[in-house]
C-alpha cells in the first residue's frame, strides 16, 4: 500500500501519531544515524543493537529490513496489564504525516497479527492485510497487532528535519553502580543526538493512573535493567 492509503485509514479511527519502541542502545543508533533504522541496517553497518526474541522470525519472513510501527502507546493503552512496551523503553512519537513524505520506492504493509505467531508456510493473506479497504473494515484504534511495516529502499525512515521526540521510561531504580537509572539513559540519548546532530525533545513518559509498569520494573534484576536502559 501508499502511504498516502495507509495515513487515510489511520486519520479515520482517530490515530493522529506513530510510535516505535525499543532499548536505549538500539535508540542511541537511531539517533546517531538521524532515523528509525531497520535491525538490518543496524546488522549491516556494524552497529549496537539490543536483540531481540522476533530476530529469527523476522529474517525467516523476510521483514529484517523493515521499520516497524504502532499507531498506538501499547505502553500507555496496555500498562495497566503490561506494565511496560516489551519493545523497550524508549518510545519515539512521530506525526502521521510521515506516511505522506515516505523515500521514493517505499511500500507499507500492516500485518493481521504479530509475525512472532506467523509460521511457514501460511498464506500471504494471512499475514498482511492486502489493500487499504480491507484495512479499513478491519482495524480499530488500539489493535497492537496491527502493525505498520515500511519497506524502503534504504531501510531506513529519517527523522523529519532533523528531529525527534522521545517519551523515555522512568523504572524509578538504581544501577548497580548506584546511578540513577532514568538520568544515565537521557544522558545517553541526548549524547546520541549530538552526535547525529540530531535536535531531540525527551520527556518521562505519563503512564495511566492504573499503570502496573512500576511494580513490573521493580522485578527487574540489575542485569535486565542494564540490557533496557544502558
Amino acid at each position: 500500500m501508499q502511504g498516502s492509503e495507509v495515513h487515510a485509514v489511520l486519520t479515520k479511527i482517530g490515530a493522529t501519531q506513530l510510535h516505535h519502541a525499543n532499548s536505549v542502545t538500539t535508540s542511541s543508533a537511531f539517533l546517531e544515524q538521524r532515523g528509525l533504522l531497520s535491525r538490518g541496517f543496524v546488522e549491516d553497518g556494524g552497529l549496537k543493537q539490543t536483540p531481540q526474541s522476533s530476530d529469527d522470525k523476522d529474517k525467516k519472513y523476510d521483514i529484517w529490513r523493515c521499520v516497524f510501527l504502532d499507531h498506538v502507546d501499547i505502553h500507555f493503552r496496555a500498562g495497566r496489564k503490561k506494565g511496560p512496551n516489551q519493545y523497550g523503553p524508549v518510545l519515539f512519537i512521530l506525526d502521521l504525516d510521515i506516511l505522506l513524505a515516505l523515500p521514493a520506492g517505499s511500500d507499507v504493509l500492516v500485518t493481521r497479527s504479530n509475525p512472532i505467531h506467523w509460521y511457514d508456510d501460511q498464506p500471504d493473506g494471512e499475514r498482511w492485510f492486502q489493500s487499504a479497504d480491507e484495512l479499513g473494515k478491519n482495524i480499530r484504534f488500539g489493535n497492537f497487532d496491527k502493525m505498520l511495516v515500511i519497506r524502503s529502499p534504504s531501510g531506513m525512515l529519517d527523522f523529519p528535519n532533523r528531529r525527534a521526540r522521545i517519551m523515555l521510561d522512568n523504572p524509578q531504580r538504581q544501577f548497580s553502580s548506584g546511578q540513577d537509572v532514568y538520568t544515565q539513559a537521557e544522558e545517553r540519548l541526548r549524547a546520541a543526538a549530538l552526535t547525529g546532530k540530531i535536535q531531540v525533545g525527551i520527556q518521562q513518559h505519563q503512564c495511566r493512573s492504573d499503570c502496573i509498569c512500576i511494580d513490573k520494573y521493580a522485578k527487574y534484576t540489575h542485569e535486565q535493567l542494564e540490557f533496557w536502559f544502558t
